[in-house]
C-alpha cells in the first residue's frame, strides 16, 4: 500500500470517527454538516437465500431508501416534541471498524467500506439492542473537505430486533 492511500485511509477513520461522535452526541446539525447534497442513503432489506447465493440482500427493497429532504425531515423532527420514538433519545455507542479504502482519486472521490456496532439503550429499560453490519460510502470533495454521497448499510440481521430504527447508522 502506497503511503499516500494510507494517509488517505488515515483520513477517512477519522472522518467516520467523528461522524460517530456527532451521532452519539446527539449532535444531528453536526452530523447533517458531513452530508453531500446529493446524498443517497440507503439500507436494504436482508433476505435468506440457499447456499452461498449473494448478495443475500434485496436491490429494490429498503428499510430506508432516503436522499437530503427525508435526511433533513429526519433531523428536524428529531429535534420537536413529536419524535415518540426517541423520547426520551436513544443513548448509542457506534463502533467503527476494519476501514478500507476501495477506490481513491485525491480531492475528487473515495470509496470506503467500513463494519459498524452499534449498540442502543433506551430509558430505564433493562434491554438494549446490538445493530452491527457493513457501510459502503462514497464519498465527494467539495469545497476542501469530504462530503458523504451514498451510504448503502448492509445489515447483518434478517430480523431486526429493535422497536424502532429511529436512529442513523
Amino acid at each position: 500500500m502506497s503511503l499516500e492511500k494510507m494517509l488517505a485511509t488515515y483520513e477517512f477513520e477519522q472522518w467516520l470517527y467523528v461522524e460517530a461522535k456527532f451521532l452519539d452526541d446527539i449532535d444531528f446539525d453536526g452530523w447533517f454538516s458531513l452530508l453531500h447534497p446529493d446524498i443517497s442513503y440507503q439500507m436494504p432489506v436482508r433476505v435468506n437465500k440457499e447456499g452461498i447465493e449473494r448478495p443475500d440482500y434485496s436491490l429494490d427493497m429498503f428499510a430506508f431508501d432516503d436522499d437530503i429532504e427525508l435526511l433533513k425531515i429526519r433531523v428536524d423532527r428529531l429535534k420537536t416534541d413529536y419524535a415518540w420514538a426517541e423520547i426520551p433519545p436513544s443513548r448509542t455507542r457506534r463502533s467503527v471498524n476494519n476501514v478500507r479504502l476501495i477506490e481513491y482519486v485525491p480531492n475528487e472521490k473515495a470509496v470506503v467500506h467500513s463494519y459498524l456496532t452499534i449498540y442502543r439503550s433506551r430509558s430505564t429499560d433493562i434491554h438494549h439492542d446490538l445493530i452491527s453490519g457493513e457501510r459502503q460510502d462514497e464519498f465527494t470533495y467539495v469545497d476542501g473537505e469530504w462530503k458523504l454521497s451514498k451510504r448503502v448499510f448492509i445489515v447483518d440481521q434478517t430480523t431486526l430486533n429493535t422497536r424502532n430504527l429511529a436512529i442513523f447508522v
